[in-house]
């Protein structure tokens, strides 16, 4: 017994796999075409499958509820915002004469903006939202950078090498239990499915899966790194 996500995610995830097996043989075939005299000017033969319809029976064996997500509190969070920062500022050896009037600032801003928003999110209904607090953190690190003037004193890699410290700390610390969804647990193992399913509770999955391509772009950014992304064909 699994979930019903499991069952569905292993479908796609075989597909991508059969499509992986088929390029390498295809890579392995073009060799093949590449060296051999009488076929190197023949077209190569590829398959792809463009959509895959799949209808399989199942059952339903259980429910389990969801389980929403859990704050830390910003206490919590404010101090391990400061604790990276501190870290990171020794690590990367940051100087600046405003460096101290910005982590005053700083340290000021985020924990009023945690107070803030971690009131409001505990007062929604339904789940909580890290990037919320990753977003007020933000905030106030750029606002603390302004106002102190270290805006114009760090380089642009250092000011972006800062923020994406935070970003990433914040988003470790800013939930104190996360959230699982409502699952179904199913069977799609033939042997159960024969004995448990009956006429009255048997069920069918029909399927379609459509196979998208998508390929790798590189693109020079303005401060001359480069940055690769996948994107559709």
């Amino acid at each position: 017994m699994a979930e019903l996500s499991e069952v569905l995610g292993a479908l796609m995830v075989s597909l991508v796999h059969a499509r992986r097996m088929a390029d390498e043989e295809t890579a392995a075939v073009a060799e093949y075409y590449k060296d051999n005299p009488l076929l190197e000017g023949m077209s190569l033969p590829r398959v792809r499958v463009p959509q895959l319809t799949i209808d399989m029976p199942i059952t339903i064996d259980g429910h389990v509820g969801a389980n929403t997500a859990e704050l830390n509190s910003p206490a919590v969070i404010h101090k391990a915002v400061l604790d990276e920062l501190k870290q990171h500022v020794a690590s990367e050896g940051l100087e600046a004469s405003s460096m101290r009037k910005f982590q005053a600032t700083f340290n000021t801003d985020a924990k009023t903006a945690l107070e803030r928003v971690s009131k409001l999110e505990q007062q929604k209904q339904g789940q909580v939202s890290r990037e919320a607090i990753v977003r007020v953190v933000d905030d106030a690190l750029q606002s603390a950078m302004k106002k102190s003037g270290l805006n114009n004193e760090l380089q642009n890699t250092q000011k972006s090498n800062l923020i994406q410290s935070i970003r990433q700390r914040v988003s470790s610390v800013s939930l104190k239990k996360i959230s699982n969804p409502t699952s179904l647990k199913a069977s799609a193992i033939t042997s159960e499915v024969k004995e448990k399913s009956t006429h009255e509770s048997s069920v069918r999955l029909s399927i379609t899966l459509r196979e998208e391509g998508l390929e790798w772009s590189t693109s020079e950014t303005e401060s001359g790194s480069i940055r690769n992304r996948l994107q559709p064909e």
